[in-house]
């Protein structure tokens, strides 16, 4: 085995209507282009079988630069989401040698996807710190307090 990939089902009205790349992982002495011939072979299985969309899901604290499909009819970004914004950016970067944010959204970009926005709402700013420990644990849960304190350190020491 030199690869493997894990898809989600998506359901619309009790129907699959598409599926979600779920994990992909590639033996490192392995066929060096597992991933995307995985990939790119369930796409076309998809397509045979007629589902709607594929997604490569998405790429957490990394982000595309804008371009000039923008809408510059949108409202200027709000202190608090510019502030959020910037948090989040010197999060991916601090992040970035342990997880691959952006790594992972420059090897999903070879497959030119559509790109469409992800966004998460949250009733009060207070539930961030929650928020975010709980999203920590998902994506490196096996992190210690200990190294979990050294890295709000080097994140808040910049």
């Amino acid at each position: 085995v030199h690869g493997v990939t894990s898809w989600l089902p998506v359901h619309r009205d009790g129907q699959v209507v598409g599926w979600t790349l779920d994990f992909m992982r590639r033996r490192s002495e392995g066929f060096r282009p597992a991933m995307e011939f995985l990939i790119a072979s369930a796409a076309l299985k998809l397509e045979e079988e007629g589902v709607e969309f594929l997604s490569l899901s998405g790429a957490p604290l990394a982000t595309i630069a804008a371009d000039s499909t923008t809408d510059a009819a949108e409202p200027a970004a709000t202190t608090f989401s510019a502030m959020m914004d910037s948090v989040l950016d010197l999060l991916g970067r601090t992040l970035e040698p342990v997880y691959g944010f952006r790594s992972l959204l420059a090897f999903k970009s070879k497959f030119q996807p559509r790109y469409v926005p992800m966004h998460m709402t949250f009733a009060d700013p207070a539930a961030l710190p929650s928020i975010g420990n709980a999203v920590g644990r998902a994506y490196l849960p096996t992190v210690s307090i200990g190294q979990g304190f050294k890295l709000v350190r080097t994140i808040l020491g910049r």
